[in-house]
């Protein structure tokens, strides 16, 4: 029969396995080098690098985020500013917003194999926009009554 040593041993180094595991697979935001430029356009602009699953294709105007995961395949999640090339033809580097529809915030998932360092596009997501709620006219009239009637009370209380 084990010894009460022995299980608490192999608990342990199981948790320390665990714990290593778990932080390996952990996302780092990080600054975005010319390196991570380049290996997002090599990916973007290369059609026969986006994922079967992957329907859009991006031109990129602008990178604007960052974050990697590392371990046997190095995974990135780039934010960028770009647009929805509608096709193959257009994809890679945006010259400006104005060229095509589907402009915005993107979300843009790259693997990496460390054996073939060839870069692959896994995922590509539009950001939705944040607006901020805009209040009805009703309440803006609401509003201003408020106004109105504060501004008559303190003229009616002030000595003259």
């Amino acid at each position: 029969m084990p010894s009460l040593r022995i299980i608490a041993s192999s608990i342990f180094a199981l948790a320390l396995v665990s714990i290593h595991g778990a932080q390996a697979a952990a996302w780092t935001k990080v600054n975005v080098t010319e390196a991570d430029n380049t290996l997002l356009l090599s990916a973007v602009g290369d059609v026969s690098s986006y994922g079967s699953s992957v329907s859009t294709y991006l031109c990129v105007h602008k990178v604007n985020s960052l974050k990697k995961q590392a371990g046997k395949t190095s995974n990135y999640s780039f934010g960028v500013t770009g647009c929805n090339a509608g096709g193959e033809e257009f994809v890679g580097r945006c010259p400006d917003l104005t060229s095509f529809p589907g402009c915005g915030s993107y979300n843009i998932a790259v693997s990496s194999d460390s054996k073939t360092g060839k870069p692959k596009v896994t995922s590509v997501k539009k950001q939705s926009s944040k607006q901020t709620p805009q209040p009805n006219q009703a309440s803006q009239q609401t509003s201003e009554q408020e106004t109105q009637q504060a501004s008559s009370l303190d003229t009616q209380r002030s000595p003259k």
